[in-house]
């Protein structure tokens, strides 16, 4: 077989070169894509897999299973029946609703007596961002029957979730639960760390995670 002609050599590269380009942008695009997108179309299996999971994770608070269904279902289509990514859209939205409370408390006129509640959901908030979604997003990404019991991303997840669920029922005693009906976003943050907590400990279909003392909640 003959060689190509010089002319004919150079337009190969260019097309090559132009073609490689295309393929390592939508490698990119694909690379960069969000693992959660809000409100795109949802089969209702993916909305009953939402459904019976905040039921079940819920179990023992009628309300926080209705406000899980409710703050899941946007995501219901990205969740796609992924206990691992119903993990990440459910710390996503608390960590979104642990936000505004610690907004909604420092204009509430007892700021002063929430002190301690407000810097313990700023370390909650700046914990999450740096260390725990993105982990999430990893995890997010592993098919469930995939993910290891001894992940090292779930074991820290999980880790911070125990010392957020403690410090947050805390809080809620020694002075939320009081402002509630005041503060009305303390009871949708409650919720959504109710759920959150309850996903991410429930056990896993193949394996039950251990917490960090080595014993199951």
């Amino acid at each position: 077989m003959s060689a190509l002609p010089p002319k004919m050599r150079v337009l190969a590269a260019v097309v090559l070169t132009a073609f490689a380009a295309a393929a390592s942008t939508c490698a990119a695009a694909g690379a960069n894509k969000p693992l959660l997108v809000e409100n795109l179309p949802a089969s209702a299996e993916a909305k009953d897999f939402i459904r019976a999971g905040c039921n079940e994770t819920c179990i023992r608070r009628p309300d926080a299973a209705r406000a899980c269904y409710e703050l899941l279902l946007p995501y219901a289509a990205s969740i796609n029946s992924s206990y691992n990514r119903a993990s990440l859209a459910i710390t996503t939205v608390m960590v979104s609703k642990l936000t505004d409370l610690a907004k909604d408390l420092r204009s509430f006129g007892e700021a002063g007596k929430l002190e301690g509640c407000i810097r313990m959901l700023d370390e909650t908030v700046a914990g999450a961002r740096d260390q725990v979604l993105p982990a999430l997003d990893r995890i997010g990404a592993i098919a469930d029957d995939k993910l290891k019991a001894k992940d090292s991303g779930f074991l820290l997840v999980w880790s911070w979730f125990v010392g957020v669920d403690n410090n947050f029922v805390k809080c809620w005693d020694g002075g939320l639960k009081r402002i509630m009906d005041r503060v009305p976003s303390s009871i949708v943050a409650d919720h959504s760390e109710y759920a959150a907590a309850a996903i991410i400990f429930r056990p896993r279909l193949k394996w039950a995670p251990q917490s960090p003392d080595g014993e199951n909640p």
